[in-house]
């Protein structure tokens, strides 16, 4: 009788473990939310590169991503 409850009380705790490590791993991780800001991405209107909009330049409602594509830009207008 106390081979057969060990048996059982064994066979259970393989299944909980079992059952325990199926449900882990079907469960979508948990995102940690950060305190960070998001920025909106802009393009550059000379190469075509995307960049946050804090750092991008503005003219004219058009972003740069340097100067140097600023002006030129402006210069072949």
């Amino acid at each position: 009788m106390g081979i057969r409850l060990l048996l059982i009380l064994l066979t259970l705790w393989a299944l909980y473990i079992i059952v325990r490590g199926y449900i882990r791993r079907s469960r979508k991780p948990s995102v940690k939310k950060d305190n960070k800001v998001t920025a909106n991405m802009v393009q550059c209107k000379f190469c075509g590169t995307y960049l946050p909009e804090p750092e991008a330049l503005q003219h004219n409602g058009e972003f740069f991503c340097s100067k140097e594509h600023l002006i030129r830009q402006e210069s072949s207008k």
